[in-house]
């Protein structure tokens, strides 16, 4: 058994959270339910198949008990927690994977409701002190408390508009990309040319080594350094067989850029995988079969695991 708490950051056990989701649905449907949706038989055939299909197996311990995989929202804590457990309720395997995930918002998004909140406050602003001039009523409680709901909404704005601006535009990273720029143009691209124009002047070799030792150690560096500040998200994709191509995929800012997070409430409760450390197995196949039998001669071999329904279970309530 092994426990990744300490060591796993929060992301990487999301995407495990889902490679292990996307491997115990994706397996489960090429193996059984897929031969019989394309299959020739009729409505009446494929439903006695379904009911006869064998429960799924646990992603962690192969035994067909399932796994349960949980997605909500905890709003009062503003978070999203994964969870994912061996479907086994009597004896289950020591699968816990337990992680909270911040709620966010789109920068956008979120602004403009906002700003509308904002607008709406001072339009009852307006409405209250009609009340007091036209009808005498007393505005002091309800102006108060609507006061005091708009600066903080002001604040929330405020604080939101500033960040994406850091985050995303950030005047401080465009001049310094700009200086470096033009100081590789000064510094490296001038006296590039000038070694390669001096080569073909000359047709020493000497100065053409010189050339592509400035350009590896000198240049290079100075590339990365800017391809970095310009580009947040800056990767190739692995080759496509059908456009017989690979693509470069470059954007300024990444997706996760634009989110503003509500509360930083990111982490990873819990990270378990493997088997009881008093599991033993002769074989990979005894393994994956995972059938434990008593050791006396005397009984006959029992199975120790109780095999429960399939469970799979995601709640989805809100915004990613």
């Amino acid at each position: 058994m092994s426990e990744e708490k300490q060591t796993i950051t929060t992301i990487e056990a999301l995407n495990e959270f889902y490679r292990l989701k996307n491997k115990y649905e994706t397996d489960y449907y090429e193996k059984y339910v897929k031969p019989i949706v394309s299959s020739n038989k009729t409505k009446r055939e494929k439903r006695v198949d379904f009911a006869r299909l064998p429960k799924n197996v646990c992603v962690n311990c192969n035994r067909n008990v399932g796994t349960i995989f949980i997605i909500k929202s905890n709003k009062p804590e503003s978070v999203r927690q994964f969870i994912a457990k061996c479907g086994d309720f009597a004896d289950p395997c020591p699968l816990d994977i337990q992680i909270d995930y911040s709620i966010r918002e789109q920068y956008s998004k979120f602004i403009s409701i906002v700003l509308h909140n904002i607008e709406n406050l001072k339009l009852q602003i307006i409405k209250e002190k009609n009340n007091a001039i036209f009808f005498n009523k007393d505005i002091i409680g309800a102006f108060d408390n609507i006061t005091t709901e708009l600066a903080a909404e002001t604040n929330k704005a405020g604080v939101a508009i500033e960040t994406n601006i850091l985050k995303n535009d950030n005047p401080e990273k465009t001049a310094l990309l700009k200086h470096t720029i033009d100081a590789f143009g000064k510094d490296c691209i001038l006296p590039f040319k000038q070694m390669m124009q001096e080569f073909k002047n000359t047709n020493n070799e000497l100065i053409l080594n010189q050339a592509v030792t400035f350009y590896i150690n000198e240049m290079m560096p100075k590339l990365k350094e800017i391809q970095e500040l310009k580009y947040e998200v800056n990767f190739v994709e692995e080759y496509d067989p059908n456009d017989n191509l690979y693509r470069l995929i470059q954007f300024v800012n990444s997706l996760e850029s634009y989110e503003y997070c509500f509360k930083d409430n990111d982490k990873v409760v819990k990270f378990i995988k493997g088997v009881k450390k008093d599991y033993k197995f002769k074989t990979k196949k005894a393994r994956d079969n995972v059938v434990l039998t008593n050791k006396t001669k005397k009984n006959k071999p029992t199975v120790k695991f109780v095999i429960t329904e399939d469970v799979n279970e995601e709640l989805v309530d809100a915004p990613v």
